[in-house]
């Protein structure tokens, strides 16, 4: 699994996170969780698993202070993919 996070100051309050997953080979994407700063702000089953899921989570975070998302994604066989970005 391919799992980008990107994350963008929000002129109102907090960040813009943007979380993009991409199956790879013969992976489906059956389910993601997003946790940021320790707190799980979503946590979905895909049904029927999917090639490609993508979230867009406005005014997320602390501005300022440190930030973290932590994405994990299930494939339907049930092996998990994480990636994380970390941020002040």
């Amino acid at each position: 699994m391919n799992v980008e996070i990107a994350h963008s100051k929000n002129p109102a309050m907090g960040w813009d996170v943007d979380v993009t997953v991409t199956a790879e080979g013969k992976e489906t994407i059956a389910g993601v969780r997003i946790d940021i700063n320790g707190f799980t702000k979503c946590d979905e089953q895909v049904e029927p698993p999917a090639r490609k899921w993508h979230r867009q989570m406005p005014q997320q975070g602390n501005y300022p202070g440190d930030n973290s998302v932590v994405v994990t994604a299930t494939e339907a066989e049930g092996q998990e993919s994480t990636s994380v970005d970390e941020w002040s």
